[in-house]
Parts: C-alpha cells; structure tokens; sequence
C-alpha cells in the first residue's frame, strides 16, 4: 500500500504544511488568549472607573442632602426641601448604578439596606421632623464610606488577579510557542530525512548504473512520479545489461574465431622466420620478423579483450580460495626480476604475511599488471617499492615507482579501456591492463585508485581479507 501523495511536489507541500501546522495552532491560542485577556481587561478598567466616578459623587450628594436638610432646619425654607429631593433622586440612582457593577454585586443587598433606611425615615419626614432623617444620614454616610473602601479593596483585588492571571497566559502562550517550534522543527527535520532518503534511493539507482552494476533490479519507492522515473531507471537497466551481454557475447566470438588463424599464422611466420622453408634474404628475415612479433602482439591483445570480457562476469563468479598474497606477490616479482635488472631497478618494499580469498588467476593476473606497468614506465635505475599492510578487515598493496607519473586531468581516464596518455606513447601496450585489473580487484569485492603524489606514480589495491565480511 502506498502511502505517499500522487507526486513528490504534493510530498514537499504536505510536508511544509504539517511542519507549518504546530505554528498556526500556537498562534492561533496565542491570539485567542490575548483577545479573551484583551476583553476583560477592558471590562476590569470600565468597572474600575466607573467605581471611581461612583465613589466620588455618592459622598457628595450624601452631603449636598445632608447640607439641604440642616439649611432647612434654620431657615424653614421649602425650596432646600425640594432640593434635597432633588439630591436625593441623583443619590438614588448613584446607588442604583453602584449595585449593578458586575464586580460590585455582592454588596447590593447592603446599598439595597441604605436606600431602604433612607425612603422610611424620608416618608416620616412630614410627621417626626428632620431630626430622625438627619441621624438617619449621617449612619447612611459613615456606610456608604464603608463600601467605598470594601469596593476599592474588591476592585484591587481583581486587578491582581488579572495580573497573575495575564502572567500565567503569558507563561503558557511561551511555552506553547516553544513546544509549536519544537514540533515544527520536528516535522521540518522528518520531511528532510524523508526527502533525504528518496532522493539517496535515485543516487544510488544512478550510480549503479555509472558503474555498471546491472544485476538488481531499480525499484523506488515514494511518490508515484518518483516510481515512474524508477521503473524508467530500471529499463535503462535492462537495456544497458542487453548492450553489454551483446558485447561481450560478440566480443567472445570475434576473438575465438580469430585465434585460430592467427595460430595459423604465428606458426607460419615463425616457420619463415627460422629458416625451415629455405634460405631467407636479410631482407626477408626481418619482414618475417616483423611478421612474427605483430602476430605475437596481436595476440597478446586478443588475450587482454578476453580477460577484459571475462573480468565483467566474474563478480558473482569466482569461486574463493585462501592465498597467501604476499607470497603471490614474491612470485610475481620473481617472474618480473630478469626486465628489472634490465632496467637496473631497485625492488624493495615490506610484505606482511595476509591471506585473502579470491581466485588465484585473477589476483595474479591484478598483481602482475601493477608490477609490469611500474616496470615499463620507470627510468633506468629507478626504484620499485611494493608494500602489503593490513587496515582494518582489509589487505592495503600499495605499487609506487618513479615514472613520469599521471596528470590530473587523466587520473580517472587511465582506468578506461584502450585508453593511453600522453606519458605512454612511447611505451609498449594496449591500454587494457589497468581496466583489467581494476575490474578483477572490483570483482573480489575492493578497490583500486591512483593515489595523489608529488613525483612518480601511485597505484593502490584494497582487497578483503579472508573471512572478512564482502
């Protein structure tokens, strides 16, 4: 079952949203809290300044009223009656509007006890004078400072616990930042590990088809695009393994078919040479000559073409044995000891006692390549450094001799069939030896590079030791 969207820019916006998503949530609450505590801070300061207002006017009509009565008492004047009643309605309503402060409703049934005390000795105004009213108003007033102070105290009270209270929202709405950031960055470093991985998946579909391993099959999976460029990938596959057994297929038989007259003809120019057929002309001795050695060269290459064929069937092919490569290596220089000397080299180096699993005729066939090549391209009485160290679960040979060495620019080149520089004009050879070798040395599971120097040249062989893990 696939579980990836239709197409890998799907993926990508998918990805960005859910690593988006934990952000709009935090600021979503973030914006929800400050506008809920936005409101409520207003309705905190609405009632803080109208308990102010109140605060101050209901004391000032309590004493207007209180003014009017005591005037009336000494001059008996009905105007102060009325303008005591006039006071009195503004004091009521005062009182009214003090109640109905939300924050304030607990002192209600109190106002209510003030303004009940007050119409009762009002409406015995007529009958028991102004003393009763008079006392009346002075407990109503030592009161209503009371509930003043009671209110002020309510209203602080509030106003810190709606500090604390904003203290907190601002903690959480921290913390729930920091938390969305994590889960943000969370599913940001996901996705990239998720893109990460497809796209390593396509590299290393590619790079085995760069470097010819054909045999497994390219499945991708991600996205459906991602798995059409797969099994397009996996086409190509099938075509360069058909191009390649077509080759070699080719390769094979034009090279058997040619052995045998070339056979034919080595021995004929080798019959001529020697005289079996008569006398031969200086002349003829040496067109003969030519003969042979061209037949012989020709050969040789035939030989190269079909180890070069050979070497791109063996990674699955060679049945292991155990060797003692280091001294593999001592016959090989052995057999190589005579053009050497010819060349006045000196061969040293240190060769530790590894044992590798691999097939005998191909390790010799790599070993015999690196030594020759080291010996073709070195100067008279030049020296010839072989040295065999283990690293690891691996046998480290390292062939360092003091030739012209290899340009920068032909590092990588040197290792392609037929191929020479500019270095080997002058020397014998096909250009297949280093293919070759690199080819077998990748079919027992290592590697062989040129390693960077400042004079001569460098060829290092990394080869699995025996019972190590290919």
């Amino acid at each position: 079952m696939n579980l990836y969207p239709r197409s890998f820019l799907r993926l990508i916006l998918v990805g960005w949203w859910l690593g988006a998503l934990p952000l709009l949530a935090a600021v979503a609450f973030a914006s929800i809290s400050f506008n809920d505590i936005a409101v409520r801070s207003a309705n905190v300061v609405q009632q803080a300044s109208l308990t102010a207002r109140l605060g101050w006017e209901l004391p000032e009509q309590l004493s207007h009223m209180e003014r009017s009565l005591r005037q009336y008492e000494v001059l008996r004047d009905r105007s102060l009656l009325d303008d005591y009643a006039a006071s009195r309605r503004e004091w009521r309503q005062s009182s009214e509007e003090f109640a109905r402060i939300p924050l304030l409703v607990p002192l209600a049934g109190r106002i209510g006890a003030m303004l009940a005390a007050e119409d009762a000795a009002y409406a015995k105004l007529a009958t028991a004078g102004t003393a009763p009213l008079r006392e009346t108003l002075v407990a109503i007033k030592g009161q209503a400072f009371g509930l003043l102070d009671e209110a002020g105290q309510r209203i602080d009270g509030e106003r810190n616990a709606f500090s604390a209270e904003a203290d907190a929202l601002r903690q959480r709405v921290l913390i729930t930042l920091a938390v969305a950031f994590g889960l943000a960055g969370a599913m940001f470093w996901l996705g990239r590990r998720l893109l990460a991985k497809l796209l390593s998946r396509f590299e290393r579909a590619v790079v085995a088809l760069g470097q010819n391993r054909l045999e497994r099959r390219i499945r991708l999976k991600g996205p459906e695009d991602l798995q059409w460029v797969g099994r397009r990938l996996d086409w190509l596959r099938r075509r360069l393994l058909a191009l390649e057994q077509q080759r070699n297929r080719i390769l094979r038989h034009v090279s058997h078919e040619l052995k045998t007259p070339l056979a034919a003809l080595r021995e004929g120019a080798s019959l001529l040479h020697e005289g079996v057929a008569g006398p031969l002309s200086p002349q003829q001795a040496k067109i003969a000559g030519i003969m042979q050695g061209n037949a012989l060269r020709l050969q040789r290459l035939i030989d190269s073409l079909l180890k070069m064929q050979q070497a791109g069937y063996l990674r699955d092919r060679i049945e292991p044995v155990p060797l003692r490569l280091d001294e593999l290596i001592q016959q090989i220089l052995a057999t190589h000891q005579l053009a050497a000397r010819n060349k006045h080299l000196h061969v040293s180096g240190t060769l530790a006692p590894l044992t590798v699993a691999g097939g005998r005729e191909e390790l010799t066939t790599i070993i015999d390549n690196l030594v020759s090549n080291a010996i073709k391209f070195s100067p008279d009485g030049g020296q010839l450094r072989l040295t065999l160290t283990q690293e690891g679960e691996s046998a480290v040979l390292d062939v360092i001799d003091d030739g012209p060495g290899v340009p920068e620019a032909d590092r990588e080149k040197i290792f392609e069939p037929f191929y020479r520089s500019p270095a080997s004009r002058g020397v014998a050879g096909v250009g297949l030896g280093l293919a070759i070798a690199r080819e077998f040395v990748a079919a027992h599971r290592g590697t062989l590079d040129l390693v960077a120097t400042t004079a001569g040249t460098h060829f290092r062989a990394t080869l699995p030791l025996a019972g190590a893990d290919a």
